[in-house]
């Protein structure tokens, strides 16, 4: 079964739009698997920018150079396909969550090494991102829906925080390596780890509705209205 594909996102709205005005104006020799590497060199750019941040803090404009063809690469190959009607569905849904992760693992790996951050910090955050993204394609047992975005933040809200992140970090690189009294944590890693903590609230209200609404849809296909007594 292919997924109906749904974003909630802050940005979807005006993303689409663009990205509609983009993909009818590819020229032809321009192709999805083009578009896809070009997402993944960005995502290693960006993680190079992020790698060198605090020795060098130029090279910060790779993040936001790197994450910007990350957006356009990923954000652009399946709707290419689709304009196209060249689409794989399977096969492209396969390679675009498989893509996807890579390009975590290269953005964490290059956070974690910059020294801007205590280095556990992304591949907690990474983690947590993971665990909602497999909520996601386990909802779509219920639904049917594959959602890009959890509540109002998505890839494209998240690449824009990063973005955002580094051009603060370029223009008061002070504020965010001072030192919290008596916390002993620099301002981004207590930032980072208040991230963290929301998400991790926001993966068990997710949890606790989608065994919520499971339950019901066990139940109906049982032939009854009510979930057994004793489930939540």
């Amino acid at each position: 079964m292919i997924p109906t594909r749904a974003n909630s996102g802050f940005l979807a709205g005006s993303e689409a739009r663009t990205l509609d005005r983009l993909v009818a104006r590819l020229p032809l020799w321009v192709s999805p698997d083009q578009l896809t590497a070009l997402g993944l060199l960005g995502a290693f750019l960006g993680s190079i920018g992020f790698g060198m941040g605090l020795a060098d803090a130029s090279s910060l404009a790779l993040v936001i150079l790197g994450f910007s063809m990350n957006w356009l690469g990923d954000s652009l190959d399946g709707r290419l396909a689709r304009h196209r009607h060249i689409e794989r569905k399977l096969q492209g849904f396969i390679l675009d969550n498989g893509t996807d992760l890579v390009s975590y693992l290269m953005l964490t790996v290059g956070f974690a090494v910059s020294g801007l951050v205590w280095p556990a910090i992304p591949f907690i955050l990474l983690s947590l991102y993971v665990m909602l993204s497999n909520l996601s394609l386990a909802r779509m047992l219920i639904t049917g829906v594959h959602e890009l975005a959890v509540g109002a933040v998505g890839t494209t809200e998240l690449r824009a925080g990063f973005i955002f992140l580094a051009l603060m970090i370029y223009l008061m690189p002070g504020f965010f390596s001072y030192l919290i009294p008596m916390l002993e944590l620099s301002v981004l890693d207590f930032l980072s780890l208040l991230w963290a903590c929301l998400m991790l609230y926001g993966f068990l209200q997710v949890l606790r509705t989608d065994l919520r609404d499971g339950a019901r849809v066990d139940a109906k296909a049982r032939g009854k209205t009510q979930p057994p007594h004793g489930e939540d």
